[in-house]
């Protein structure tokens, strides 16, 4: 079960990059904001992988044609999909979008059955349904708003937003499991990070030149919260990482949904927001689907 343990640490550290990333927002803009999850990982990244190996083997990755193919396809997604989530920012009724945006649990499902023929049984199935949909009621907040805006342009954005980490993710899982070179899975997934934060840090680089090319100035001012910001969201990158390479990404994003309990706890004491009975009953409710999960395995 090695697999639950870096799942949960995953969930614990993307936590922790989202709640000091909230605070960057207030200084930086959200796209920015959201650089600091590519740009300043990767030195953690680049001296962790320099520990591990040397020069000689960047030539040998390079040789892999199927491990580049889908590392490029799984960060253009990733990144993608980030600014289509902060697109539904810009609407007043985002909250829709970015609930059914939770979809991608379900949705990384079938494509990982589509694309790499893994199977699920019917308690899987029926684990990942409960879990998303408990996930999703507690990010609804406002039901009324919710079932007003379900037939809007929200709607379909956030289902795409779910659809685009859905794909990043089965690829970068095909990406890491194409290694050939490598025996151990923490090389594998070390690798498909190093590179994957490679491409998004050059691709985010390029829009913040040509549209932000005065944010640059301001990551200086809050140089701690972004080291920060940077160190954990690369130990929650490869800690997925290293989970999808032991088990099916469903799995592990579903059960890596308990990043909502660490939610509640900084929204509770770090940001001393109040949590509704709506929320309480999505938690029990994603329990549930978890559990199912868990005695699937």
């Amino acid at each position: 079960m090695n697999w639950v343990i870096f799942t949960v640490l995953a969930a614990f550290f993307q936590n922790l990059r989202t709640s000091l990333q909230k605070k960057l927002n207030k200084n930086l803009s959200l796209v920015a904001s959201a650089y600091v999850r590519f740009a300043f990982a990767l030195p953690f990244a680049f001296l962790l992988f320099f520990i591990f190996h040397n020069l000689d083997v960047i030539p040998e990755v390079l040789d892999q044609a199927n491990f580049i193919f889908y590392t490029f396809l799984g960060s253009i997604l990733q990144v993608t999909f980030t600014i289509t989530l902060l697109y539904l920012f810009r609407f007043s009724n985002f909250v829709v979008g970015t609930s059914l945006s939770k979809t991608e649990v379900i949705q990384i499902a079938i494509f990982e059955y589509i694309l790499l023929k893994d199977k699920l049984n019917l308690f899987g199935i029926i684990g990942i349904i409960v879990a998303t949909i408990g996930v999703i009621v507690i990010t609804i907040k406002d039901v009324k708003l919710f079932l007003k805006n379900f037939f809007s342009k929200v709607t379909l954005i956030g289902l795409g937003a779910g659809l685009l980490l859905g794909l990043s993710v089965v690829y970068f899982r095909a990406a890491a499991l194409s290694l050939e070179n490598f025996s151990s899975n923490f090389d594998k997934a070390l690798t498909t990070v190093f590179f994957a934060l490679i491409i998004q840090t050059t691709a985010v680089t390029a829009y913040l030149l040509i549209f932000e090319k005065s944010e640059f100035k301001k990551f200086y001012n809050n140089k701690f919260e972004i080291c920060l910001t940077g160190l954990a969201g690369f130990l929650a990158t490869l800690s997925w990482f290293f989970a999808f390479t032991l088990i099916q990404a469903s799995f592990v994003r579903a059960v890596g949904q308990i990043e909502i309990f660490f939610s509640y706890i900084s929204s509770k004491y770090l940001f001393k927001e109040k949590i509704t009975f709506i929320e309480i009953m999505g938690i029990l409710i994603f329990i549930t689907g978890a559990t199912l999960l868990l005695l699937t395995k």
